[in-house]
């Protein structure tokens, strides 16, 4: 009788252990899907932004070469959706990543604000408008960086940013590179 008593309370004891344990290991695995999920729409968030920024330097340069009959010069940053940093990005190798994204608004605030300033002192519109388009590209490059860093920490698949003949990375860079070197 004693030996059926002991029996009955380690079976009780291991499947109560056992049970914890595999609803422990139930609820990581639907947090860790999760958060992959929400780096992946994360970064698509990202991706969009930059194609946002190149659009908008793409329909500048018409402006420029229609002198302003087609398309619409630039003249501030592109307002960047909603982002959205979970829990699940914090873990040690993420936490860069979740700090670069926290901050983004804010550098997307601070060249919006030099572009404004420029706006507001600067003699020369031409000057102001590559500003402009230096300070898109650049934002729009650190979104694209920023994307590909999260789709590579979390293993998700990598996308690139090209539509037929428009290559997003392409037309960030040089409008980048024109605007330092012009």
């Amino acid at each position: 009788m004693e030996h059926l008593i002991t029996t009955v309370i380690t079976s009780a004891l291991v499947a109560t252990v056992v049970g914890a344990l595999i609803n422990a290991w139930l609820d990581s695995r639907k947090s860790k899907h999760a958060t992959r999920f929400d780096a992946l729409s994360t970064a698509v968030a990202l991706e969009g932004y930059a194609l946002t920024c190149a659009e908008r330097i793409a329909d500048h340069d018409l402006a420029i070469s229609s002198n302003g009959h087609a398309g619409t010069f630039l003249s501030g940053i592109p307002e960047l959706p909603e982002l959205s940093v979970v829990a699940g990005f914090l873990h040690p190798k993420k936490a860069s990543v979740a700090n670069r994204l926290m901050i983004f608004h804010q550098e997307i605030r601070q060249s919006d604000q030099y572009i404004s300033f420029m706006w507001d002192v600067g003699a020369d519109v031409e000057v102001t408008r590559s500003i402009a388009v230096s300070e898109v590209a650049h934002i729009g490059l650190k979104a694209l960086v920023l994307a590909t860093e999260i789709r590579s920490v979390f293993r998700l698949p990598i996308r690139e940013l090209v539509f037929g003949e428009f290559n997003v990375r392409q037309t960030l860079e040089s409008s980048s590179k024109e605007q330092v070197n012009g």
